[in-house]
């Protein structure tokens, strides 16, 4: 079978290929990324062969992942593995990372699809950390450890209010408050860079989907989630962070319970979470809370000055 390598369109169902891979976060959040990229070199493309989609492979070649590294996805369906169709989409996505200006790239695969792994490292990509999915079912919450987690805030003098902004300025003072956050994160001091403005204003625009910890005025912690589109039931924490000063106070696990209860009323069923593993005190909070692990997922680094 003759096998090329096209630029993806509209019309090209990812969500049906990629279905069931844990690393993938669904073609609206891809696309939304790249709608706001600024690098003609970044691009989507999908592997083709007799009439059909075989695989698929994106670089963003925006500062995006730990160390200001591009992001690179590469997946090939399971009934076409071994025909070297990852290493032709390989093929296109170095030269164009290389020649971004970046210092590196990072991919993620599923931890159990060792092939990926393996091919990736055949292109001189290295395994970094690992991540955790935590999925917590929000029809079966513990009232008790809700409400506890929740009037601990209270008694600290907090508010937990969802983010209700009226005007752009709003906005920009709110991530203003998410840069201050974010960079205190683990993922932060392992080099990643935030997301840009243009894509959080976009993508977190209902009320339902930012809560934030005030201690008056001041936003001293906020937890952040969007609609996970190939599962209608759940929602994804993008981001949960609280300032130093304030660590140790529950802050974290309030943030996480009264969003939770508030997710639930919308009418929402499950919640997961992402977390780097090495990430003891975010974990420690979601176990409290009921979180359950389900999936880990391998992180692919890609240094150019070592490679």
């Amino acid at each position: 079978m003759t096998v090329s390598i096209r630029a993806v369109t509209t019309e090209d169902d990812l969500d049906t290929l990629l279905a069931g891979t844990l690393s993938w976060p669904g073609a609206d959040r891809i696309a939304a990324a790249f709608s706001v990229a600024c690098d003609t070199a970044s691009g989507q493309f999908i592997a083709v062969g007799g009439g059909r989609i075989l695989g698929y492979g994106h670089l963003l070649t925006e500062p995006v992942a730990e160390g200001g590294r591009a992001g690179a996805h590469i997946f090939v369906a399971p009934s076409h593995r071994g025909r070297g169709i990852g290493s032709e989409l390989w093929r296109v996505v170095l030269p164009s990372a290389r020649a971004s200006g970046l210092p590196g790239l990072r991919a993620l695969a599923d931890v159990d699809d060792e092939r990926s792994v393996v091919i990736a490292e055949a292109h001189g990509l290295s395994r970094g950390n690992v991540r955790r999915e935590s999925l917590l079912d929000l029809t079966t919450l513990r009232t008790e450890l809700i409400e506890a987690a929740v009037q601990r805030a209270y008694d600290e003098g907090l508010d937990l209010v969802a983010f209700a902004p009226r005007s752009e300025r709003d906005w920009k003072d709110f991530y203003e408050s998410f840069l201050q956050l974010h960079q205190a994160t683990p993922d932060s001091a392992a080099g990643g860079e935030p997301p840009p403005y243009e894509t959080i204003r976009g993508g977190y625009a209902e009320q339902w989907q930012i809560l934030l910890a005030r201690r008056g005025p001041v936003i001293i912690g906020l937890t952040m989630v969007f609609k996970r589109l190939d599962q209608a039931s759940r929602v994804v924490t993008f981001f949960t962070g609280v300032i130093s000063t304030e660590r140790g106070r529950g802050v974290a696990t309030a943030l996480k319970a009264e969003h939770a209860r508030r997710l639930r009323d919308e009418g929402w069923r499950e919640l997961s979470t992402w977390n780097m593993e090495e990430n003891f005190p975010i974990l420690v909070a979601n176990a409290r809370l009921g979180f359950q692990p389900i999936l880990r997922v391998q992180s692919l680094l890609l240094d150019f000055d070592e490679a």
